[in-house]
């Protein structure tokens, strides 16, 4: 089976996360020398994930480290960096081959929510706030806002202001970085926002967010999809090139039209 590491793109400051996974590294967008072949160990195949904002880093990165030797994939995503993270330890920990390991993510990215709540838009960019929003930041007394990063209709929403879950399943589960921050109604839209009931802390989401949300101060969330798991398309066969499973026209790593058919299709939590 074709092994799979994950190198995760993250402007997340000077002390990388550590991940508690041995096949996931996080380097700093600019960093064109963050992975070599010894941190990839018996990897053949590399999916290079990051923020959407950075997709011209991800895929100047990807061209990169294909130049060294690894086959590569990659892929952008509408979510923060804590939120990437626990997205890369999931695909990284499921056990697939590298062409799963890509429909996997694939899959859970979409069904996935995440958002932030924040004291302030000062210096929040996207989804762009109001001038009714920037106005409302500097003054006093405020709870502050919600923020959804993910989805069709990013949002930003005034804490207290009737909030309109995103179409979607129920979650059940949000992970925060540091939920004894968030102020009491807040933590209440969060969850209403994300359809999710509990809020669980989350260490590995402990990094620096002010480059996406513009202050340290704030605090970002994820809800996974909840008791229906993840559902693969059914496999449409595999690489000629480099044997990974391939779920659409194309090897996501090779680029090679797939040839060998067969169907993988199944639910996996």
């Amino acid at each position: 089976m074709p092994a799979i590491a994950i190198t995760a793109l993250l402007d997340v400051g000077a002390d990388a996360p550590d991940t508690g996974a041995s096949r996931i590294t996080v380097v700093a967008p600019t960093d064109l020398a963050g992975v070599n072949s010894t941190t990839l160990g018996d990897a053949t195949h590399v999916l290079v994930i990051g923020e959407r904002r950075h997709e011209t880093l991800v895929r100047r990165y990807a061209a990169a480290l294909a130049d060294r030797g690894p086959t590569v994939a990659w892929r952008t995503l509408p979510h923060g960096p804590g939120a990437i993270l626990v997205l890369a330890n999931q695909a990284a920990s499921i056990g697939l081959d590298a062409g799963q390991s890509v429909a996997f993510l694939d899959a859970l990215a979409g069904l996935t929510w995440s958002g932030a709540w924040t004291p302030s838009v000062a210096n929040l960019t996207d989804p762009a706030p109001s001038l009714g929003e920037h106005l409302r930041s500097l003054t006093p007394g405020g709870k502050g806002f919600v923020v959804t990063l993910s989805g069709p209709n990013p949002s930003v929403d005034a804490v207290g202001k009737a909030t309109v879950p995103e179409p979607g399943p129920d979650r059940g589960t949000l992970y925060c970085a540091n939920p004894d921050l968030l102020p009491p109604a807040a933590r209440e839209q969060l969850l209403a926002a994300s359809r999710c009931s509990t809020v669980v802390e989350v260490p590995l989401m402990r990094v620096d967010v002010v480059g996406r949300l513009g202050t340290d101060r704030a605090v970002e969330a994820v809800a996974l999809p909840g008791g229906g798991g993840v559902q693969l398309p059914a496999a449409r066969g595999t690489c000629p090139t480099c044997a990974t499973t391939v779920f659409t026209d194309f090897c996501p790593f090779c680029h090679v039209r797939r040839t060998d058919p067969s169907d993988f299709r199944g639910a996996l939590a």
